[in-house]
């Protein structure tokens, strides 16, 4: 979700919070369009840990809205009667002010038996945070009997990840800047099909989103091909 605050300043908006407001707009536009798709996983980048380093005003700002619309998003999945929307925040929850903390426990724990889309909502989160977190997991579960030192493989990492699966399609990138930012780099190892998007995110169109899923669509066959070639399994239907 990168460029909001370029949209801010584009839009001639007063504060660049006024450009992450209309970003969490197009988040949920996003997962309506998800929802009719009937795709079922979305994971995004709401929060680096590296944004910490931000003004004290843009952060606090971050905070608030974070706050505010991790409960707003739950109330609406569970308002909904199949209530669609089950929310996960996967990122270092100790770097978090206690009351960002409480509405994203209340976001998980009042949508954890929705069934028909997760979101992971990666915040405040970097890969290699993720990714050295899930290694201390497996030496402490190690030291503690937990676990055989021998039979420790790629497979016992991955389920210590803060989003541990299902494997990831497609990454999208906005903004037009190329490049992953430190952003679900273990997961997109694995063939996903990665697009680079010269668009700030609340500009995001249906548009482009129908582009890159029929760019991957055609692209499919060789990735399955490539999987299959590394070992990686592949579903047998999408």
């Amino acid at each position: 979700m990168d460029g909001n605050r370029r949209y801010a300043r584009k839009s001639h908006m007063e504060k660049v919070s006024g450009g992450h407001f209309a970003g969490f707009k197009k988040l949920s536009t996003v997962l309506e369009w998800c929802k009719e798709l009937g795709i079922s996983n979305v994971s995004v980048f709401a929060f680096a840990i590296n944004n910490f380093n931000r003004s004290d005003e843009e952060v606090s700002a971050l905070m608030d809205l974070a706050q505010e619309k991790l409960v707003e998003l739950a109330d609406r999945s569970v308002a909904e009667n199949n209530r669609y929307l089950r929310i996960r925040v996967a990122g270092n929850m100790d770097l978090l002010p206690e009351r960002v903390v409480r509405s994203a426990k209340y976001a998980e724990e009042v949508t954890k038996d929705a069934n028909m889309m997760t979101l992971n909502v990666c915040f405040p989160y970097s890969a290699t945070d993720e990714i050295s977190s899930a290694i201390r997991k497996v030496v402490e579960d190690a030291e503690a009997g937990e676990l055989d030192v021998s039979a420790i493989d790629e497979t016992t990492l991955e389920k210590r990840l803060m989003i541990p699966g299902p494997d990831l399609d497609i990454l999208v990138r906005t903004s037009g800047e190329i490049r992953f930012s430190n952003y679900m780099l273990w997961q997109s190892a694995k063939m996903a099909y990665i697009q680079f998007v010269d668009v700030y995110w609340p500009e995001f169109s249906f548009f482009h989103m129908f582009k890159v899923l029929v760019s991957w669509q055609m692209a499919l066959k060789s990735i399955n091909k490539r999987k299959a070639q590394m070992g990686i399994p592949t579903p047998k239907t999408r």
